[in-house]
């Protein structure tokens, strides 16, 4: 069995700081996920942070660790990469990798790129390697089979999507737009309504999206809060389905009559709720790189996704 020999361009959180243990089956990093992988070997890492390179390479047991991404990437052959450094950086990563003769796969942290020219510059280069941008929600099983629900009117035929979210749009918020892009296809129009003050060049937005067949979702921005949420409830001819938790959980309401009003009108009630599997989207996303690039497999989510999101995201800004 070929084993891969992979680094990671960033020590930080999605890198490999998430994860307190890595328990199998519960990944939520990079180097978790590259560590469940029998046919993985995570050799290196970078980043111009001593502190934090230093802390990533103890926790993880890796003995090479570089300040420079060229560097790493001259003495290191490696075959995959992921990149995880903050996002004004991907496309610095992307032309160092194009330098490189050996790595023949790229695990992207989104979005792909705050400016949409950087992002056209990155699905250029990749075009000659297996990548994979890391909206982890497409590797969650469970939500895949709600939007197949829905498409199906498993639960009556859809009419209105409302999502909500916090901190901004094309880091937090671009999560909810891939979700209804991979499931509805691309919006046929946009309207944005009200723009918050940016943070770190990311800001919020008050915006909805209409998709084929007249299919409205409204989007609002939560700003100001200490904690991270969004969710979105897809309103349908029998009820609601709500994703929650940031896709944690599912729930489902049905419509029923409601007898304290004389059977004069219809409510919601609560019928179930289930964990998603949430936990080690990650993995099953590298499995699917790794298999990609052994045997040309489909990817899940590519460069091309990552673009239409960050065409949408711009489309909303500049409206």
């Amino acid at each position: 069995m070929k084993i891969y020999k992979a680094g990671i361009i960033g020590c930080g959180q999605i890198a490999g700081g998430y994860n307190a243990n890595c328990q199998l089956g519960e990944s939520l990093t990079h180097a978790c996920s590259y560590n469940q992988i029998d046919q993985v070997e995570l050799i290196a890492a970078c980043d111009p942070d001593l502190s934090k390179r230093k802390a990533f390479a103890k926790k993880w047991k890796i003995s090479n660790v570089f300040s420079d991404t060229t560097e790493m990437l001259n003495k290191m052959d490696l075959d995959i990469v992921s990149i995880c450094s903050p996002t004004e950086y991907h496309i610095d990563a992307f032309k160092d990798i194009a330098k490189t003769k050996t790595v023949k796969g790229i695990f992207c942290e989104k979005p792909l790129a705050y400016d949409l020219q950087e992002a056209y510059d990155i699905l250029n280069i990749s075009k000659k390697y297996t990548v994979s941008v890391n909206y982890f929600r497409r590797w969650n099983p469970k939500l895949k089979q709600l939007c197949n629900d829905l498409k199906e009117n498993t639960y009556g035929k859809l009419i209105y999507i409302k999502a909500s979210y916090t901190k901004g749009l094309k880091v937090n918020g671009s999560h909810l737009i891939d979700i209804l892009y991979s499931f509805l296809g691309m919006p046929v129009d946009v309207r944005t309504y009200h723009i918050y003050d940016s943070i770190n060049n990311d800001p919020g937005v008050d915006f909805s999206l209409t998709f084929a067949a007249e299919i409205e979702a409204t989007f609002q921005h939560i700003p100001n809060v200490p904690y991270v949420s969004f969710d979105i409830e897809f309103f349908t001819e029998k009820g609601k389905v709500s994703m929650i938790q940031r896709g944690q959980k599912i729930e489902w309401f049905k419509s029923i009559v409601d007898e304290d009003y004389n059977k004069t009108f219809k409510k919601l009630q609560f019928v179930s709720s289930e964990e998603t599997d949430w936990t080690d989207c990650p993995t099953r996303a590298l499995v699917e790189l790794l298999e990609a690039i052994s045997n040309g497999g489909n990817i899940s989510c590519t460069p091309e996704d990552g673009i239409r999101v960050c065409e949408i995201c711009e489309k909303i800004i500049n409206y």
